[in-house]
């Protein structure tokens, strides 16, 4: 081993030399003061946080719900305070709310609301809504099975209940306001609540045969007062403009239907002379069940 003028040493290893200065190498460690570096850092950036979060704050409360201004239209049963007031109890902010949520949210909640287009305005912190509304079609009159009881719903053309209406509403048969419109009768324990659709399959056989008259039969729809759908075998039709009972059979309604109306525009046919001679209602009927054939019963035997 061989010193050098600069301090160092020369160390002999296998044949060559290799240098060797006479200072140790220092050992890497931590800062003493590292914890104090780490815990501002810490400190510093939980700061920047929370002062991130409260302006955030701040600028979102100004797109807040009681300062977001509606624009509806569309809108017949609802006034525009109380989509507003609905929408109130749900919307948090128009920014973080999306359209979809906003729509799906009126059509949960106000019975009447087929479907709802939103579109937001952010800046000028405004919602545009263009409301499709479901329409009146038909009473839907649920008798329990016991005989006890009843209740009546307004339904549309799907079987979706619009509201419930109380028998006050409905005594002696049906208040004034709903007396235009067809009674569908049907024997269940299910008690729909507004904003759903009537899952009694009996419902839907009586809409299809209130649709299927106004499409095809509108002379004959406009006589319809109530259409008993408790056994889908024999289907009760009364009439204004007859004073007995119209038998249908569920799976024929379409030409049940048309024998009936053809059997009523025959004013002076022998079948409905037969009708003016006096007769209980509650026993006379005209059967339409079967195909190209009608039969009048419940006459009073002639003499």
């Amino acid at each position: 081993m061989k010193r050098t003028a600069g301090g160092s040493f020369l160390r002999k290893k296998r044949g060559q030399y290799t240098w060797q200065t006479s200072m140790p190498p220092l050992r890497l460690g931590k800062h003493p003061n590292a914890r104090i570096y780490r815990f501002r850092r810490i400190v510093f950036t939980i700061a920047v946080l929370l002062t991130l979060v409260f302006i955030t704050k701040i600028v979102l409360s100004f797109f807040g719900s009681e300062y977001v201004s509606l624009e509806l239209s569309g809108n017949m049963h609802y006034t525009d305070i109380q989509i507003y007031d609905v929408l109130g109890k749900k919307l948090q902010n128009i920014v973080t709310d999306s359209e979809e949520q906003t729509a799906t949210y009126l059509k949960e909640n106000l019975s009447y609301i087929k479907d709802a287009y939103v579109t937001k305005h952010v800046m000028k912190r405004m919602l545009t809504i263009e409301v499709t509304e479901r329409d009146p079609f038909a009473l839907l009159r649920i008798d329990s099975t016991d005989g006890k009881n009843y209740s009546f719903f307004l339904v549309d053309n799907e079987g979706h209940v619009l509201k419930h209406i109380d028998k006050e509403a409905a005594r002696p048969s049906v208040s004034e306001k709903f007396r235009d419109r067809v009674v569908l009768s049907v024997i269940n324990d299910t008690s729909p609540k507004a904003g759903e659709t009537v899952k009694i399959p009996e419902v839907a056989t009586g809409l299809n045969i209130l649709k299927t008259a106004l499409l095809l039969e509108q002379s004959l729809a406009r006589q319809i007062k109530n259409i008993d759908i408790s056994d889908l075998r024999k289907i009760k039709l009364r009439l204004n403009n007859f004073q007995g009972t119209i038998w249908l059979a569920g799976d024929a309604v379409e030409s049940g239907l048309h024998q009936v109306a053809l059997f009523l525009k025959q004013k002076n046919t022998y079948g409905l002379e037969l009708t003016s001679v006096e007769a209980e209602p509650e026993h006379l009927y005209l059967d339409a069940r079967y195909e190209d054939t009608v039969y009048l019963g419940g006459l009073p035997p002639r003499e």
